[in-house]
């Protein structure tokens, strides 16, 4: 899902994106962060809080934050 997203804010095909890619390196500035955290939270149905979006610096680090999200839910 995080690939889908990112490649849809980005303009991007989502199977071109690996988990190393960096955040930035897609284009994402503050805006595109905060058009991410809006999809994700759409999709997901849970509010992902700011202070943990803020750290993710690759689709890794993207990936692993749903994947704990999911956990404690």
């Amino acid at each position: 899902m995080a690939r889908q997203i990112l490649g849809e804010i980005s303009g991007r095909a989502a199977d071109s994106i690996i988990a190393s890619t960096r955040l930035s390196d897609l284009g994402l500035d503050s805006l595109g962060r905060l058009t991410l955290a809006v999809l994700l939270e759409e999709r997901t149905g849970r509010p992902i809080p700011d202070h943990e979006l803020l750290s993710v610096q690759t689709v890794d680090d993207l990936e692993r934050l749903l994947t704990s999200s999911e956990r404690s839910a």
